[in-house]
């Protein structure tokens, strides 16, 4: 759990199984968003994103929200988000977990949203107070400044920012079928078909809601999980390119490499010792 804010190394104690169950932090990270699609996995709790610099679009289930710094969204770790940066982002990343998030978070959405127009500014200075200290922060300060932050966004949410933009149906429709059927879709020519409209109407829709084609958030999802299976490092390049949906391993090496920084052999070499959450192993789809 480490990331660099303002030069400082955030690490996290684990919170242990009492303050799990009653008022954890898994996460605490910045992330350097260069314009490209992030994929966030699912897993346990509840995940608080504020920009930090930038803009960026946030799509969640059937929700697709614009961020703006100072602003934060809080979803459901259980649910995939796909992270659509207008341009280069930094992102404030911090996750929740046990009772007090439930119940802070749940009442959040049934009271009015969990969008917080200026939750942004409380969870920076939750991430600046993290970073303040030296060597790893200990479950319990970790806990309390979590309460902080609970406290901060408690009874102000909403649905969502002023005068957003809602997707169409054929932008939503279209990023749920990439995410669940990536490793079979032959190309954006078959997903047009399978929601009935022309190719280059997808294309123009969905590059005005999300900002990027349909072919490259395809294939940013599909270097998302090459990633994962990299890093288990049991797998062959061959078998990855397969897995991920790839029609040879060339494209897949020369693709991986332009939004990656380096060739997947090198990134399974130096990134197969970092661990993968059991949800993300679950997530993993393995022919």
């Amino acid at each position: 759990m480490r990331s660099e804010f303002q030069n400082q190394e955030i690490t996290l104690e684990a919170p242990g199984d009492f303050l799990s169950e009653l008022l954890g932090v898994t996460e605490a990270e910045i992330l350097e968003l260069d314009g490209g699609v992030r994929e966030l996995p699912a897993h346990s709790g509840w995940r608080v994103l504020a920009p930090l610099a930038g803009t960026l679009r946030i799509a969640c289930g059937e929700m697709s929200l614009p961020l703006e710094p100072g602003s934060a969204l809080v979803v459901s770790g259980q649910e995939d988000a796909s992270l659509l940066p207008s341009g280069a982002c930094r992102l404030g990343l911090l996750t929740l977990c046990g009772n007090a998030a439930d119940r802070v978070f749940l009442a959040c959405r049934e009271q009015g949203g969990l969008f917080f127009e200026r939750g942004g500014n409380a969870a920076e200075r939750m991430l600046r107070l993290l970073s303040g200290g030296h060597g790893r922060v200990s479950a319990r300060e970790a806990s309390e400044l979590g309460y902080s932050l609970l406290m901060s966004l408690y009874g102000t949410g909403s649905a969502g920012p002023a005068g957003r933009r809602t997707m169409p149906p054929v932008v939503e429709a279209a990023l749920g079928i990439i995410r669940r059927d990536y490793a079979f879709l032959e190309g954006i020519a078959e997903l047009a078909e399978r929601l009935e409209v022309s190719q280059e109407y997808l294309t123009r829709c969905f590059c005005k809601y999300t900002g990027v084609t349909p072919g490259k958030y395809l294939n940013q999802v599909r270097i998302e999980n090459a990633r994962l299976l990299l890093r288990q490092g049991q797998h062959s390049i061959q078998f990855v390119s397969d897995a991920c949906g790839f029609s040879n391993a060339n494209y897949f090496a020369r693709v991986f490499r332009g939004s990656v920084g380096v060739n997947p052999r090198e990134y399974a070499r130096t990134r197969r010792d970092e661990p993968l959450s059991g949800t993300q192993e679950d997530q993993l789809y393995v022919l």
